[in-house]
């Protein structure tokens, strides 16, 4: 078919700088008279063995650590995992200050131990161990990564290890509720997270993103969306002939510079079974999302987190959603949200990030 267009994928906050001038990258500062200090820490992650010897690479992070003495138990503390596409341990992607930085400092404000990491190939940590193929990095190797992270947070001579939460947000949000029903976590916090496979969502983000195409256009891309995806789910290679042999060639170079790079990601994600995730945790559970979130939505996703949670044992179900918040929990002055809006000079809501500091609070017992 001539004038095929090449599919639009939006994997959640994996963002493309637009064409315009942005901020110079933004810079963390110690909030004056902080009530914590802030460590640099190495965790080393091993992901195989060769021979007798351990084939590991290390991940850098921070520690937030209050200045008060801890109690006899130790510090409650968090583990914050971070969405999909690099960031830094502070939220920070090239030029976008996604913001997480401002909640994990009230947490830490609050009285809580939390750590945060660099994601892979970002900051100080490299894409994985020495020699790894990147195009064979999938999702389950970062749900490997905030694992090790945990581990190691909950091994910390002044934690307790009987307080330790998991806050994930966008994708994190996934990792943090498989982290939740693998260890005793005190509890686990869902910020704009995935209630609905990646197959799902990222299909519907396509199609929202295509609503003003002609509808022959928007109905042969939307065709080639959802073989591309039956591939990767299925581990096959496309009918690049799906649409006809005169875009064949079109298709293939779209499989090649826009999907093989994320396909292990993508095949890992697409299997798994978030229902069945999110029904496994038993722990005190917090969703929250923002009513303006074109990537996530209430009804879609943190209402099915809800329902997926009430579905299995957890008793103890918080559900906030707040008025004109986007994907990044900011204002969006009645706009309707949008990518480039991400660039913006705005700041995570007071409201938002109080919520979560309280409800922290009201289980560190």
């Amino acid at each position: 078919m001539r004038g095929l267009v090449s599919l639009l994928l939006i994997p959640l906050l994996a963002l493309t700088v637009v064409a315009q001038e942005r901020p110079r990258p933004p810079v963390y500062e110690l909030p004056k008279d902080a009530k914590f200090t802030i460590e640099d820490v190495s965790i080393n992650r091993v992901v195989g063995m060769n021979k007798e010897e351990a084939i590991s690479f290390d991940i850098a992070g921070c520690l937030r650590v209050p200045t008060t003495a801890p109690s006899k138990l130790g510090h409650p503390a968090v583990l914050f995992i971070s969405g999909s596409g690099s960031q830094t341990r502070h939220g920070f992607q090239g030029p976008l200050d996604i913001g997480s930085w401002e909640l994990l400092d009230n947490i830490a404000e609050a009285g809580f131990v939390v750590l945060a990491s660099d994601d892979r190939g970002i900051g100080g940590t490299p894409i994985g161990e020495e020699g790894m193929d990147p195009l064979k990095l999938g999702y389950d190797a970062l749900v490997g990564d905030a694992r090790a992270c945990l581990s190691y947070l909950r091994e910390l001579e002044y934690v307790n290890k009987q307080r330790v939460f998991v806050i994930g947000h966008s994708e994190g949000g996934l990792t943090a509720a498989i982290l939740g029903g693998e260890f005793e976590c005190a509890g686990v916090v869902f910020v704009a997270a995935m209630g609905r496979n990646m197959y799902d969502i990222t299909y519907d983000q396509v199609e929202a993103a295509m609503a003003a195409q002609p509808k022959a256009m928007r109905e042969a891309n939307l065709k080639a969306q959802r073989e591309f995806q039956d591939a990767v789910k299925e581990n096959r290679e496309p009918n690049f002939n799906i649409l006809g042999a005169a875009a064949a060639a079109n298709l293939r170079l779209t499989w090649n510079t826009q999907i093989k790079s994320i396909r292990s990601w993508w095949h890992e994600h697409f299997i798994k079974d978030v229902p069945a995730i999110h029904a496994a945790l038993t722990c005190p559970c917090l969703i929250t999302q923002g009513k303006s979130d074109f990537q996530v939505g209430v009804d879609k996703d943190a209402k099915q987190i809800v329902a997926n949670l009430m579905a299995g044992k957890c008793s103890d179900v918080t559900f906030k959603a707040y008025d004109d918040l986007d994907h990044l929990f900011k204002p969006c002055g009645g706009r309707e949200s949008k990518l480039e809006m991400y660039y913006e000079d705005r700041r995570v809501d007071h409201t938002f990030r109080a919520d979560v500091v309280a409800w922290l609070a009201a289980r560190r017992a």
